[in-house]
């Protein structure tokens, strides 16, 4: 049977049928197509035991770096970049802040990343306790924020605003 699939010759055809039904009004024949095989079997793509060694290229690196047309070619978040604003999504809306304010708070701070700001927010700082409305930092000595403990509550104002603080721990 190999053999006969090997074989470059084409069968002959054989000749259309007759109809057998009454009313059928076509033929019957098969499609002359050359079905031949001249090789062996190729080797599959994904085969270990075939190793092929492309000479390094800089258009072949730049085809395997998804990052290739971010920033800073344009304003396209990096791979990074949208871990971290995921990251920072996750954190401020754990801390109280509605989905858009988090959003937008976290495409802030990619900006201030690409522009080397030094700069924080209370809401990335560790010390920052309670929810929405209710913050206060527990580091409010070092922070400058208060006088005393009482009074280490934080306006939301304050919270969202980038700002360099003495006590922030990130």
């Amino acid at each position: 049977m190999l053999a006969r699939l090997k074989k470059i010759d084409i069968a002959p055809e054989p000749e259309a049928t007759e109809p057998t039904k009454p009313g059928f009004v076509g033929f019957v024949a098969p499609i002359s197509a050359p079905v031949q095989k001249t090789r062996g079997d190729p080797v599959a793509a994904n085969d270990p035991t075939i190793q092929v060694q492309a000479p390094p290229d800089d258009r072949t690196t730049a085809a395997l770096d998804p990052d290739r047309w971010s920033w800073p070619h344009s304003d396209a978040m990096t791979g990074t970049e949208i871990d971290r604003f995921t990251a920072r999504l996750v954190r401020f809306n754990g801390k109280g802040l509605s989905q858009t304010d988090g959003e937008a708070l976290a495409d802030k701070l990619v900006t201030r990343d690409r522009e080397s700001d030094d700069r924080r927010l209370c809401l990335e700082c560790t010390h920052l306790a309670g929810y929405a409305g209710m913050w206060s930092c527990r580091n409010w000595q070092w922070a400058g924020v208060a006088i005393n403990a009482r009074d280490a509550r934080l306006p939301g104002e304050l919270v969202r605003l980038l700002q360099r603080c003495e006590g922030f721990n990130a």
